[in-house]
């Protein structure tokens, strides 16, 4: 019978390489693919590295709109506990390396637990190189159990969550541990889990499986990079004009420079005529041209506007720019939604772990800033618009514009000094406007006077 370590220990040496090559790409380090063995031999010695690495704009152009900025209870004190709980772990960090690692894997998770001194909850990212989670059979949205595994200066650590317990797993050796027979009970093998959650939560990109945002356009990556290498390579050995001559006498003494004439004997008249020629220097106008064409397809499997490939200059604008990003909005709205969901099971818990009450996930709404990109004035219309249409301004910035509690607490307190000040310079400006009115009818009344001929 397979053991859930087993299962554990494979699942996690298992994804290993490929998540590995997919980092790689995201930073733009993966080894250079060539089409034949013999141009891998010729060119692959070169020191020099040439990569155009539009992976990275693939995945930052979402990223950047995807940005985590609280999470929302509708009882205060717990909203009050949870947002100094965000603030006090930077939880907004946390989040965007997981999302970070979630599109270029296609899955990342995040570990909230105790402190061992404090009992205060703690909450870290973990890379899903490290973690794993095993849902049921017959109920995919359930988990079973989860692992994680690390290294440190006493071995290889492996420990499997669940509901009930947590158990830890250690091998002392230090070689990287080949099975999971390697592994032994810990010195203190088992510790309780009093919560009935399994403290280990997964965000994905698809509800059903891993999948990488880059995974449709890993190959256009690599015939991008093979043809910069190519290019390069032409303009080291072909893109300059090479000349020949071709002559019965000795040509080592010309040398070519500039504001220099080459003398070259005639013909003795009896061989071959002497000639000078220059072969045609490599066109490397065609690999940009091919570069830009790959460019274009990876825009467009990838949703990605192309103006985030190319800048054309022309001044978009807000609506323009709004349709032209609608695929690229849509696709991060999705994954905004499949990640909200794993963010609402982290604030119900993180809530369970302060004692402020047995809240669902469902009661949690995370905060997201809007991942369209709206131009102010744009965005000042809609703003007019929505609240002429009787929406209350609270409303229209926290749902639309991604404003926080504490934001529209900080603009009540604004508007409440304004009114302030206002109220306070009323006076002044009152007693001010009504001595510009006597002044005015003083000078209204000296004129009449004067055309009645009084003086």
């Amino acid at each position: 019978m397979i053991t859930d370590l087993q299962l554990a220990f494979d699942a996690l040496s298992g994804k290993l390489p490929t998540y590995n090559s997919l980092f790689q790409y995201a930073a733009g380090t993966q080894p250079l693919v060539y089409s034949t063995d013999r141009l891998r031999s010729a060119f692959g010695n070169i020191n020099a590295r040439f990569s155009q690495n539009w992976l990275a704009v693939v995945l930052d152009s979402e990223l950047d709109r995807m940005a985590l900025t609280g999470l929302d209870v509708e009882d205060k004190a717990a909203n009050t506990a949870l947002d100094a709980v965000y603030s006090e772990q930077m939880i907004g960090a946390d989040a965007h390396e997981a999302h970070r690692a979630a599109l270029i894997t296609g899955e990342s998770f995040v570990i909230v637990w105790p402190a061992e001194d404090t009992g205060e909850p703690e909450i870290y990212y973990n890379d899903p190189r490290l973690c794993h989670v095993f849902y049921k059979a017959d109920k995919p949205k359930v988990k079973e159990f989860a692992c994680k595994w690390w290294v440190d200066a006493g071995g290889y650590h492996l420990t499997l969550y669940y509901p009930d317990r947590l158990e830890y797993y250690i091998s002392p050796k230090s070689d990287t541990p080949t099975s999971y027979n390697a592994f032994q009970p810990a010195q203190v093998p088992q510790a309780e889990n009093p919560y009935g959650v399994i403290p280990v939560f997964h965000l994905r990109t698809s509800p059903r499986e891993a999948r990488s945002v880059l995974s449709d356009v890993l190959t256009l990556q690599d015939a991008v990079n093979k043809l910069l290498a190519d290019m390069m390579v032409a303009a080291e050995y072909g893109a300059f004009p090479q000349r020949y001559v071709i002559a019965h006498s000795d040509t080592t003494s010309l040398k070519n420079g500039p504001n220099m004439v080459w003398e070259i004997p005639a013909n003795d008249g009896q061989g071959e005529n002497t000639q000078v020629g220059q072969f045609t220097a490599t066109q490397l106008g065609n690999y940009f041209e091919s570069i830009d064409k790959l460019a274009n397809s990876i825009a467009i499997i990838s949703r990605t506007p192309k103006h985030y490939f190319y800048n054309s200059g022309a001044a978009l604008s807000g609506e323009a720019l709004m349709a032209m990003e609608s695929p690229l909005t849509k696709k991060t709205e999705q994954h905004m939604a499949l990640f909200g969901g794993t963010w609402r099971e982290i604030g119900a818990f993180l809530l369970r772990l302060m004692s402020m009450g047995d809240y669902k996930p469902v009661d949690v709404v995370p905060v997201w800033k809007p991942p369209q990109s709206i131009q102010p004035y744009t965005q000042a219309q809609t703003r007019q618009l929505s609240t002429a249409a009787g929406i209350p301004l609270e409303t229209v910035l926290k749902r639309d514009e991604g404003w926080t509690d504490a934001d529209i607490q900080a603009m009540d307190k604004d508007r409440q000094a304004e009114q302030k000040r206002n109220a306070a310079i009323a006076p002044v400006l009152l007693a001010e406007a009504r001595m510009n009115q006597d002044n005015s009818n003083d000078d209204q009344n000296d004129e009449g006077d004067n055309d009645n001929g009084l003086s």
